[in-house]
């Protein structure tokens, strides 16, 4: 078993046993017939925490430390990773050096929804199969937010994020939650109600301890406040109900109760346009700053990384990431896709391709660079399902695989990038397990 294996499947064997996942059989079992990676049409969480859905602070609040339901001896039980396969030598997560996480979207919901095929991820068993197969992290694209997680007022809905919990326990996969504090994709009770402050405080309270609780030991990085500044910025305190409504003291709060719940977890924030040193990075490097002195417990800075052909590329993003690794913070590359104008066959020009390829592999080399940066994941796997058609007409192409989930130049140089800084030049050029890749960027000019 790769080094890099065991200890995901150790970390999995932490998550001990507060919650219960009725599974439909044993782990490793085929649940509803779906395959080794299955979820089951019967997979539902139960026994949330004591507090889970009652609006306001729940017993707890306040008391350093984890609290009686959390990680510090009862944490969650979503499976065991006994039966977990070595990844393929071809895969992305074979290839990575040491400590560091390939991670993609387990995807559905969002845009999903009013697509014309099933929700991917609890639908599609070659999509898990190849999920697992490739990657070694996971983040869940919809399930985490508030509009999944919050139907109605004092509810919580946990099916979905549970499945995908378990399935990562199960194959060894580690999960990067997202997000607990955003602008976007609030449900209309909360965006619509006529809070007062105090009340819109403990909402939230109650919301961040109740999910990061649920998933003490389970999930290893959290975006906990997503997407807060301005391209020149400034706090979106127009946007964000949670700035509007409740200052910005209330970040330092979202982090420490965070914290308490999961103290093993690595709190990020995270941010698109963010890769360079600009005026947004500026800014969140500032408020890291300021947080730590005051003993807040921020321990990350993502950059989204979604690119765009149309632009050109900050090849400032290595010096970015590491000032905040001189912080003492983690970085990570969280979203990335590199999108473009499409034909009719949905493809961007060859030359557009081949530099979205170049692209990507000019980021993983900026966080390979940085000791600090210990994830890198892919906003989706297959063009089929990516956000980018649907939010930028007229463009796409933006991810790694296509089809059948055949394997673009994009993917390829990935690959060839890992392998490169793990094992050297030689071992890409002459390994027959990589000789695939090495045709399509052969093909590519690359």
């Amino acid at each position: 078993m790769p080094s890099a294996i065991f200890r995901r499947a150790a970390a999995a064997a932490l998550c001990a046993s507060a919650l219960t996942l009725t599974m439909g059989g044993a782990a490793g079992a085929d649940p509803g017939g779906q395959g080794p990676h299955g979820v089951g049409a019967e997979q539902r969480s139960a026994n949330a925490p004591e507090h889970a859905g009652t609006p306001g602070r729940p017993d707890h609040a306040g008391t350093p430390g984890r609290p009686d339901h959390a990680a510090g001896g009862e944490a969650c039980r979503f499976g065991s990773a006994e039966g977990a396969s070595e990844p393929a030598r071809d895969s992305l997560a074979a290839v990575a050096p040491e400590g560091m996480v390939i991670g993609t979207i387990a995807a559905g919901g969002g845009h999903h929804a009013d697509a014309d095929y099933p929700d991917p991820f609890p639908d599609d068993a070659e999509y898990r199969d190849v999920l697992a197969a490739d990657f070694s992290s996971v983040t869940p694209e919809n399930y985490l937010k508030w509009e999944s997680l919050r139907p109605a007022e004092g509810e919580y809905d946990f099916e979905q994020a549970d499945a995908v919990v378990a399935w990562a326990q199960q194959n060894a996969i580690d999960v990067r939650g997202h997000a607990l504090f955003w602008h976007s994709q609030n449900p209309d009770w909360l965006e619509d109600g006529d809070y007062s402050a105090e009340e819109l405080h403990a909402i939230l309270e109650d919301h961040v301890r109740t999910v990061v609780s649920r998933y003490a030991g389970c999930i290893d990085q959290w975006d906990v406040a997503n997407e807060i500044f301005t391209g020149d910025g400034q706090l979106r305190t127009e946007e964000n109900i949670w700035l509007r409504e409740l200052g910005p003291e209330v970040l330092d709060d979202v982090f420490r109760w965070a914290h308490e719940e999961d103290p093993g977890a690595t709190l990020f924030y995270n941010d698109y346009n963010a890769e360079g040193i600009n005026a947004k990075t500026d800014a969140y490097y500032e408020l890291a700053a300021a947080q730590l002195e005051r003993g807040v417990p921020v321990g990350g800075f993502g950059a989204q990384s979604h690119l765009s052909m149309q632009y050109g590329f900050d090849d400032s993003l290595q010096a970015n990431m590491e000032r905040f690794d001189a912080l003492g913070l983690k970085t990570a590359v969280t979203e990335i896709d590199v999108r473009g104008t499409i034909g009719e066959d949905g493809q961007m020009s060859p030359e557009d391709r081949a530099g979205a390829a170049e692209r990507y592999a000019q980021v993983l080399d900026a966080c390979l660079a940085v000791e600090g940066c210990t994830s890198f994941t892919v906003w989706g796997t297959l063009d089929e399902h990516s956000w980018v058609p649907g939010t930028f007409p007229g463009e796409g192409d933006a991810l790694i695989m296509e089809g059948d989930y055949e394997r673009k130049s994009s993917y390829c140089t990935l690959q060839r990038t890992l392998v490169e800084h793990t094992e050297g030049a030689e071992s890409w050029e002459q390994d027959e397990a990589f000789s695939a890749c090495r045709g399509i960027l052969d093909q590519a000019g690359l």
